[in-house]
């Protein structure tokens, strides 16, 4: 699409703007389970619920008028503006900068710029402190990673650093390079006294660690104290600027992107130096949340490389409520979560010191599912002896089991903690089925009757050629599993893909797929539907619904013979319709011949 706005701050926009808080603004929204949200459609009367939204994949549509798309879409149709217009107001919602020009846009602009000087300063200083760990080798955070076991390569690799143990060395700095200390305050690398004015460095005597965006700019630090019992907190990060959001940002994603598609897989740790010795080991799939918090943003974020999370969180009592914290954020995305647990209560840095890099890869692979993990820590709190005890701790359970969207998982997991807790599989439905009317009457009001819910009136459709419902339905398994979109390459030769809207979708998914970029299929879907609606497409990227392997196998058989069968149908017309127009007895028997080739 020919347009003057970026395509990496289009794709911020998208990722700021969660599509539930967006549309939840206007529509009254109740949770359907997992990630899927229902309300009135906002374009259409209607008294039944028909519009429906999908918080993983960032789509709306509506099963009564057909309107369906992303959040860029929603806005477009609400607002009655075009795409660069709804751009616009997205990124004042959620304070992206535009960058542009012309006179009546100097703010933004300036705006802009600002940004670019703060990614400016970062890096600037991220040296700085790389070349201060180098040249000091007697240092205290050099004396520190020794005592870490961490060599030089791996803290070039991670960018570690050493800011000056003076009050105003970064300033000192700064201004030699010509920044103003406005801007060395904004960036966080200084600070001002409030009583005298002047300004101070921030990460005074502590060890750096680079902080890098998704795109692997430097956008700010976290530093640790190295005194023994240090009089301020043992972490401090850049504050939040505008390039700088905390709760936005994974520690090392930028080294570990392709080991997680790779391996299908995201470690997530707790700290900077854990996510090192994970790395340090192997695991290359490691990040960390960047800040003490797991947030759901960057939940999605994980979400877009990977569909498991294995979290590697400490023992001790905080480090066990962070993996419930974590599980409710993780679980409704519907991502597969395991535990990983570090022997003897420690931490994979130290694990890394006391056994080597083999022990902590281990505790990848011998990680047990979220399940398992919970089941374990119920003895602890509950007397399982009691009825009362039994029943607090199947409450415990179903609280996570009901965030589970994926049915099949739901039922799996529902076993597995009936076995676990020696209660039957009916009475864990029964309780999962009391949430769920309970949150139901919480949405239509309290002591309010529910009201009956007939299904909502169908989108008038076309009537569509076997070859479109064939590929409909492959990009929906496609879009779900990038291993069927890479093995139809192999299967269905471009030619045979219809020039509609779905064969061009499913030539792009599986083209998305075989590059390495599967997150990028559904963003440029979106793209697509922009400029040509389509209810019946839109219906497909609704709906994540996983096929069994079995029954996988067999909707791939039968499309791509469907596929096949129509494009020879449609080539056979072709070439009757030519032999009949054609006057040349040569060319006649020519067309002929590949006629009954096809035959």
């Amino acid at each position: 699409m020919n347009r003057a706005i970026p395509d990496e701050i289009i794709e911020e926009i998208r990722h700021r703007c969660d599509i539930v808080e967006v549309i939840g603004s206007v529509v009254q929204l109740r949770r359907a389970g997992g990630g899927t949200y229902k309300g009135l459609c906002p374009f259409h009367q209607e008294k039944t619920p028909s519009f429906t939204v999908n918080q993983n994949r960032g789509h709306y549509h509506c099963f009564g008028c057909g309107k369906g798309g992303d959040v860029f879409r929603f806005v477009m149709e609400r607002e009655g503006v075009d795409f660069p217009n709804a751009i616009h107001l997205l990124a004042a919602r959620c304070g992206v900068v535009i960058p542009e020009t012309g006179a009546s846009s100097r703010e933004n602009r300036a705006r802009a710029d600002e940004r670019e000087r703060l990614y400016q300063i970062n890096e600037e200083f991220a040296r700085f402190f790389e070349r201060q760990l180098r040249e000091q080798p007697e240092a205290p955070a050099a004396r520190y990673l020794a005592s870490r076991g961490i060599p030089e390569e791996v803290a070039r690799q991670f960018r570690l650093g050493f800011a000056p143990d003076e009050w105003d060395a970064c300033v000192r700095y700064g201004r030699a390079l010509g920044f103003r200390e406005q801007e060395l305050l904004q960036a966080g690398i200084v600070r001002r006294h409030e009583g005298s004015g002047r300004f101070y460095d921030h990460f005074k005597g502590r060890l750096t660690f680079a902080i890098w965006n998704e795109t692997g700019k430097v956008v700010g630090f976290s530093a640790r104290s190295l005194e023994a019992h240090p009089a301020t907190a043992k972490y401090v990060n850049t504050a939040e600027t505008p390039v700088f959001r905390k709760g936005e940002l994974l520690y090392a994603l930028p080294l570990a992107r392709t080991a997680i598609r790779d391996r299908k897989l995201a470690v997530l740790c707790e700290g900077q130096l854990d996510t090192i010795a994970f790395h340090r080991a192997g695991v290359t799939c490691a990040v960390a949340p960047q800040g003490t918090a797991f947030t759901e943003m960057q939940a999605r974020i994980l979400r877009r490389y990977t569909g498991e999370v294995a979290l590697a969180f400490d023992a001790d009592g905080a480090g066990q409520k962070a993996i419930r914290r974590a599980l409710e954020i993780l679980l409704p995305l519907d991502l597969e979560v395991r535990v990983i647990r570090i022997p003897g209560g420690k931490d994979p840095d130290e694990l890394f010191r006391s056994a080597g890099p083999e022990a902590v890869s281990r505790t990848v692979d011998d990680a047990g599912n979220w399940l398992d993990w919970c089941c374990d820590a119920l003895p602890a709190e509950f007397d399982l002896n009691r009825a009362s005890g039994r029943s607090q701790a199947v409450d415990e359970v179903v609280s996570l089991l009901k965030l589970v969207p994926n049915p099949v998982r739901q039922e799996f997991y529902l076993r597995a903690a009936a076995a676990r807790l020696l209660v039957s599989e009916s009475a864990i439905h029964a309780e999962l089925g009391r949430l769920a009317r309970e949150e139901r009457r919480r949405f239509n009001g309290a002591g309010g009757r529910e009201p009956s819910t007939p299904p909502p009136q169908p989108v008038q459709r076309t009537i569509f050629s076997p070859r479109r419902r064939a590929e409909l339905t492959l990009l929906g398994v496609a879009l779900h599993d990038p291993g069927t979109a890479r093995r139809l390459s192999e299967l269905l030769p471009a030619e045979e893909l219809s020039s509609e809207l779905s064969g061009k979708t499913l030539e792009l998914v599986i083209g998305c797929a075989l590059n390495g970029e599967p997150e990028q299929a559904l963003p440029r879907i979106e793209e697509l539907l922009r400029e040509t609606p389509d209810p019946e497409l839109s219906r497909v990227l609704l709906d994540e619904a996983a096929y069994s392997p079995e029954e996988s196998e067999q909707v791939l058989s039968d499309c791509v013979k469907a596929i096949h069968q129509d494009f020879l149908r449609q080539e056979r017309l072709r070439l009757l319709a030519e032999i009949r127009g054609e006057t040349d007895p040569a060319r006649q028997l020519e067309l002929a011949a590949r006629l009954q080739s096809l035959n």
